[in-house]
């Protein structure tokens, strides 16, 4: 059974010496920067939570007292319901975490630095790192789909007050590579139909680009969905067109900037003609959907 204990409770249980167990449910990272006393360590987010537990608590009797971050995380209960499938049957999920704890005026054990919430992406020109950015694309026709990367060649990202504020990225069509087909043969055939006049005409347009227009924040975006929409102008081929796309910026390791927005183009639009039921009929197995998809990723220094 699962029930909920209010911070005055617990701490009612903790003075008068009850025995029971507290589990911190939150990652490494955050229990060692500040964690109740005596509270013992399961990050519920991984896969052998369950076996961290039962290293723990080997009775299944044993009371459970499981808290999280704050009332706006499901950390504690989602692990209340985990531990209740495995048979432990004395669960308490402590009310409004260890927000609400310390917000009340009761103690914690500090043992690290705070750890920033929502940390701000560092101002200046940040370099993309092109040995770990990339662009995935997709295309599909009725029967199949094929898939694979582009390396980036140079870029830039420009952030002032905090936000992004400029920036513009360099592919090289040259580097056009196929995930999905195992036998060299067809892999090889495959390419050299991309790199041809039949879509991206390489020899002549060697490099893509994309030059940033606009860059506005999302409010309220939570973690692990786009918080920003930008506007910019994608050059493909002897085309130039305005796109515009969701994407997730946020900081990363010292002072870089991480990256990824997902979308879709009609190809089409660049001139990208090849099989396209909008411009020829009677295409037959040569039909190839008009949509490609796009994935980015960047890291910038």
């Amino acid at each position: 059974m699962i029930n909920m204990i209010s911070c005055k409770e617990l701490y009612q249980w903790m003075t008068e010496e009850r025995d029971f167990i507290i589990i911190d449910t939150l990652p490494p990272e955050f229990f060692q920067s500040r964690h109740l006393a005596n509270a013992r360590n399961a990050c519920v987010f991984e896969i052998t939570f369950s076996d961290q537990i039962r290293e723990i608590v080997r009775d299944v009797n044993t009371c459970i007292v499981l808290y999280d971050s704050s009332t706006r995380s499901r950390g504690a209960e989602s692990a209340a319901k985990k531990l209740s499938s495995h048979n432990y049957t004395q669960l308490y999920v402590l009310s409004g975490g260890i927000e609400e704890w310390e917000g009340s005026g009761y103690p914690v054990i500090i043992e690290g630095p705070e750890i920033e919430e929502e940390p701000i992406l560092a101002d200046g020109i940040h370099l993309v790192d092109c040995s770990e950015s990339r662009l995935e694309w997709a295309g599909r026709n009725l029967f199949k789909k094929h898939f694979g990367t582009i390396s980036i060649s140079g870029g830039e990202i420009t952030v002032k007050n905090g936000e992004v504020a400029n920036g513009s990225i360099t592919f090289d069509m040259r580097t056009i590579k196929n995930c999905d087909l195992q036998d060299h043969q067809e892999n090889s055939l495959l390419i050299r139909h991309l790199k041809s006049d039949d879509f991206f005409d390489v020899e002549y347009f060697p490099t893509a680009g994309f030059e940033l227009i606009d860059c506005g924040v999302l409010v309220g975006a939570t973690p692990g969905s786009p918080n920003y929409f930008i506007r910019g102008n994608l050059s493909l081929k002897d085309v130039t067109k305005e796109v515009s796309i969701p994407a997730i910026i946020v900081p990363g390791e010292n002072g870089s900037v991480r990256a990824q927005a997902s979308f879709d183009i009609d190809r089409t639009e660049w001139h990208v003609s090849y099989g396209s039921g909008k411009l020829f009929e009677k295409l037959g197995m040569h039909l190839v959907n008009d949509t490609i998809s796009l994935e980015l990723f960047i890291t910038a220094r």
